[in-house]
């Protein structure tokens, strides 16, 4: 999501008009009235945050994502990393609102018609994890997540295939995939509420109204950025762990940026990998002249003092999505 967040994020922040008056022709208006909620007009905190949104608005194109320029300017500016974030979660909660996950709320606030998602990948990927499975409270066991979205899409599509397949409620099915190891590397908008806490600020539901009831800044601790995330060791070593416990490595739409392969690279010396089989990556838009490359970035994820001798177990599917690498390696990854 990258570059289309980034994008999103430059329109929103595109505010003209009459700003030190509180009004704004252009540019993201719920944005713009959550700023004026959390600080008053005229006031020496709005004029911070408004010159930290126009300086987002004016360089970010320079920069591969948000993430990246908000750790660029770090050190200067803490206001920058503050609208930054609560960008984010703004743009966060409007995608979900967008996606074909999004509740109906004349219906429900927390299901959603399964069968749109019927040519997602989510679809073959919940069979891999389901089938055969008859006890859902072992749906999951053996499988980590390494999720570097902010959505919970993958959070949410789980719940409602759960609740269809097993026959158990939300509040079942939520504690279900709240204990599978589902790692965001960048934090989210939070975990989803259980329906007791249905439309409470700091639990958004998926795809929340960007309204008065939003508060993008109780949702700011969540998202974090690659220089924070790499102050956690605890966090990271749970992704190391992942990462060297896998049998099979899939890599679905994953952009292989120079951030997110070293929060992934393995930090202790292994001379194999555990039980490493097979490591699969999508290829839509990678050319043939690249693989090599990529082969070589992935193996070099598993610190080993043999140098690339895991490329032979990596697979490159150019062209193929992510639905169609899931279907066609299904048997095998069910496993």
């Amino acid at each position: 999501m990258g570059g289309g967040l980034r994008t999103r994020i430059e329109e929103g922040f595109n505010f003209t008009g009459r700003l030190n008056w509180g009004t704004t022709d252009g540019g993201d208006k719920g944005l713009f009235n959550a700023i004026k909620r959390r600080y008053s007009v005229q006031t020496e905190n709005y004029q911070k945050r408004l010159a930290a949104s126009l300086l987002i608005k004016d360089h970010l194109y320079m920069f591969p994502s948000i993430d990246a320029f908000i750790d660029h300017y770090a050190d200067e500016d803490n206001c920058v990393a503050e609208m930054g974030k609560a960008a984010i979660a703004v743009q966060i909660a409007r995608a979900e609102r967008r996606c074909l996950m999004a509740p109906d709320p004349e219906k429900s606030s927390y299901s959603f018609d399964i069968r749109r998602l019927k040519n997602s990948w989510l679809e073959p990927f919940a069979r891999i994890l389901m089938d055969n499975v008859r006890d859902p409270r072992e749906v999951g066991n053996g499988v980590s997540i390494i999720c570097f979205n902010y959505d919970r899409c993958i959070e949410f599509y789980l719940i409602e295939a759960l609740r269809r397949r097993y026959r158990i409620d939300y509040s079942e099915a939520r504690q279900i995939v709240g204990k599978m190891n589902i790692l965001h590397p960048y934090g989210t908008l939070g975990p989803l509420p259980d329906q007791e806490l249905m439309h409470d600020a700091s639990h958004p539901n998926f795809g929340p109204d960007v309204d008065d009831r939003f508060d993008a800044w109780s949702l700011i601790a969540g998202i974090k950025t690659y220089t924070e995330r790499v102050e956690e060791g605890e966090a990271l070593s749970r992704i190391h762990t992942a990462m060297a416990d896998s049998r099979h490595l899939v890599f679905l739409g994953f952009g292989f940026t120079t951030e997110n392969m070293k929060l992934l690279s393995t930090t202790e010396t292994m001379l194999y990998p555990r039980h490493k089989h097979t490591m699969l990556t999508t290829g839509v838009g990678v050319y043939e002249q690249v693989v090599p490359s990529l082969k070589g970035k992935i193996s070099d994820l598993f610190a080993n003092p043999n140098g690339n001798q895991w490329q032979g177990s990596t697979t490159v599917e150019v062209g193929m999505g992510c639905a169609e690498l899931l279907n066609s390696y299904y048997l095998m990854l069910q496993q």
